[in-house]
């Protein structure tokens, strides 16, 4: 049964169907959001409410399923809209993350090879084998102020 933007109606079946003010203000902000293109419907059999997407080719498609209609599910939606300015590709932020753990790991482990580095260097002057390596020489801070 599609739920509508109104206080009360009748339907054939049920008859007399009154909404509460929460659910009325969901379905009223879903319809000042997306107009007929999308509608919440309720499911009476199972006490569930489908959030359902008319397409122009006259196909129905379920966008998603929720117990509770409140705020969680009307910003579900927004989110899940790929025309919003809000919208975030899901595999897209999750390859950003991906990418972003991958450059500390890599960042790590090049300050453990470089100091790493320097141990071996040390080890090879000290013990004469690479004499003509050249010596860090350390600069310390302010010098280039004065």
């Amino acid at each position: 049964m599609e739920l509508y933007a109104i206080k009360s109606w009748y339907d054939n079946r049920l008859g007399m169907v009154t909404l509460e003010d929460d659910v009325l203000s969901i379905v009223r902000q879903v319809r000042e959001l997306y107009g007929q293109r999308v509608t919440i419907e309720l499911d009476q059999f199972s006490n569930v409410y489908h959030f359902v997407e008319h397409g122009e080719d006259y196909t129905d498609r379920l966008i998603f399923t929720v117990d509770e209609l409140d705020a969680r599910a009307l910003e579900r939606l927004i989110r899940s809209d790929s025309h919003s300015r809000t919208y975030e590709d899901p595999y897209d932020a999750a390859e950003r993350e991906q990418d972003a753990n991958h450059a500390e790991i890599d960042r790590r482990n090049s300050e453990r090879l470089k100091e790493e580095g320097e141990r071996l260097a040390h080890a090879l002057r000290k013990d004469g084998q690479m004499p003509d390596f050249p010596l860090p020489v350390a600069i310390p801070r302010g010098i280039d102020d004065a």
